[in-house]
């Protein structure tokens, strides 16, 4: 069920994932899929979709691609205050530093 979970949220990283909708789309209950969550990954259903987006963005501004906004509206971020504080707190390092450092090591 988590392997079919990370699919979706694969497939629609701008998608705001709402528990209801999850579950419907997995054909489950809301509690079997937080209770799943929890149990293979160890957290929330909450905290797994969040950790996972932010992954996402930090792949992607590992590229050195996209702007730090492109990458954060890309997967579902809109407050990009919040988004940066998150960004932070996971990682170590605000996300305009990884997008950096990504710049530096593609320059010729």
């Amino acid at each position: 069920m988590v392997t079919r979970l990370d699919l979706i949220v694969q497939d629609l990283p701008s998608l705001h994932c709402y528990s209801n909708d999850l579950a419907r789309r997995l054909g489950t209950s809301v509690r079997t899929l937080q209770v799943a969550s929890r149990r293979v990954n160890g957290m929330s259903l909450h905290a797994y979709l969040r950790l996972k987006r932010l992954l996402a963005v930090r792949d992607q501004l590992s590229t050195g691609l996209l702007t730090v906004k492109a990458a954060a509206l890309g997967n579902g971020f809109w407050h990009l205050g919040d988004f940066s504080r998150l960004y932070a707190k996971t990682f170590g390092e605000m996300p305009s530093e990884t997008l950096a450092r990504a710049k530096r090591v593609t320059q010729p």
